[in-house]
């Protein structure tokens, strides 16, 4: 069907609240010449219609998300209550978008429908042009979509980002001056480390198991994916044409289902990388955050099986969603970038010389892949993901654009 940004109802779609089921909406579809539909009461297009009913979820994950932030918020979790606070109210918002759209629609049809009429009182339709007029202006959903999905039928509805508005008021004004390196660690997704004035404050992010059974799944479809390809090949060979044999059909079904469980769980992956990254960003007011750009990326020596397993697909998915993330909160799309990590792992944060990576914090024996970086012109063991994070935050001969810098390795004068 088409659709427009007007949303009136020769724009093929129409959308009613149902009087008898609470917070359930009617989507009216329009259908071509050719095809008959089921009238409905509601519906402007009478034989017309396809009927799509759909379940208005916000109010309710609205107030469940009020409900945890008050429990968040009780136990100290800082972030936690102001993360669920900032969705309740997105979710709020999202949902007077939507009953705008529907608000306006109608005001809309009402108007176009009293000018036709003879008689009709004229404070009526002035009425009615100031209420269309407001609700123009409004924040409204964009027009709906119907993807189709696999053997389902998915209903999309595009709504305005919060990109500041939300976030502005309930949160109020607030002034960032700190900056954030982010680093693809070892055994951790990522090593966030912000820098204060005096000090450096660390979090290494963890997503449960959720990199390993991701790995697990992929691991198992590779060769699955390999075997099935080649017994096709053979197939083709002999009886070309001829549809595959069950045993191998049930094979591709099988291979199709692991890739749409690792795409499930990359998105999963990046959503609660990129929430715990932005929230603690929001913490300690973080003007920038960059990111180790990986879009050349090599493992390292001892990498094996450890979160490096963590594509750079799916590590600029998890870039992605925290740019997108901090827009909703309002901060500039430059306030995220990504800076060529070459060498922040092998020098040393503060005097800028190369070190080692070291098994534990006492000892000072290369060993490829260790915990801990040992540099010996300092004589100081550091965290070796954390010490490459505060790295990252110095790599500052970037290009105009954000995603792209320089070639360049960290000096003494670049460090400090």
């Amino acid at each position: 069907f088409s659709a427009s940004t007007e949303n009136s109802t020769g724009q093929g779609y129409w959308f009613t609240l149902d009087n008898e089921r609470e917070n359930e909406v009617l989507l009216h579809l329009k259908l071509p010449p050719g095809i008959d539909g089921t009238p409905h009461d509601d519906s402007p297009y009478e034989g017309k219609t396809l009927t799509f009913r759909f379940l208005d979820w916000l109010p309710s994950a609205a107030s469940n998300d009020r409900r945890g932030a008050k429990i968040a918020r009780e136990k100290g979790q800082k972030n936690r209550a102001e993360s669920l606070t900032f969705r309740a109210a997105k979710f709020e918002d999202m949902h007077i978008q939507l009953m705008n759209t529907i608000q306006f629609q109608h005001s809309a049809h009402n108007l176009a429908r009293l000018k036709q009429r003879k008689g009709t009182d004229p404070e009526e339709i002035v009425k009615l042009q100031e209420q269309v007029k407001v609700l123009k202006a409004s924040r409204r959903s964009a027009p709906p979509r119907l993807l189709l999905q696999g053997q389902r039928v998915v209903l999309q509805i595009p709504y305005l980002s919060p990109n500041g508005y939300v976030s502005d008021t309930v949160f109020g004004e607030r002034e960032y001056s700190t900056k954030a390196g982010a680093d693809r660690g070892l055994r951790a997704p990522v090593a966030l480390s912000v820098e204060k004035e005096q000090s450096f404050e660390d979090l290494l992010i963890t997503v449960g198991n959720l990199v390993e059974k991701r790995e697990s799944i992929r691991k198992f479809v590779a060769p699955l994916t390999s075997e099935v390809t080649l017994k096709k090949n053979n197939w083709d060979k002999k009886r070309s044409g001829q549809s595959y044999p069950t045993q191998v059909l049930r094979q591709d079904r099988q291979i199709a289902a692991s890739w749409r469980k690792i795409r499930r769980l990359d998105r999963e992956i990046a959503r609660q990388v990129a929430s715990q990254t932005v929230w603690f960003c929001e913490e300690h007011r973080v003007k920038r955050l960059f990111f180790e750009d990986l879009r050349s990326f090599q493992a390292h020596a001892g990498s094996q099986d450890l979160s490096y397993n963590l594509s750079s697909n799916l590590w600029g998915k998890i870039i992605d969603t925290v740019r997108y993330m901090r827009e909703s909160l309002g901060h500039s799309k430059y306030s995220v970038w990504t800076v060529n990590p070459r060498y922040t792992s092998q020098t040393c944060h503060v005097c800028g010389e190369r070190g080692v990576r070291v098994e534990d914090e006492t000892s000072t024996t290369e060993r490829k892949g260790g915990e801990y970086f040992y540099c010996s012109t300092c004589d100081e063991h550091f965290h070796a993901d954390m010490n490459a994070a505060r790295n990252i935050i110095h790599v500052q001969d970037s290009s105009a654009a954000p995603g792209r810098t320089k070639d360049i390795r960290p000096t003494l004068s670049t460090l400090q």
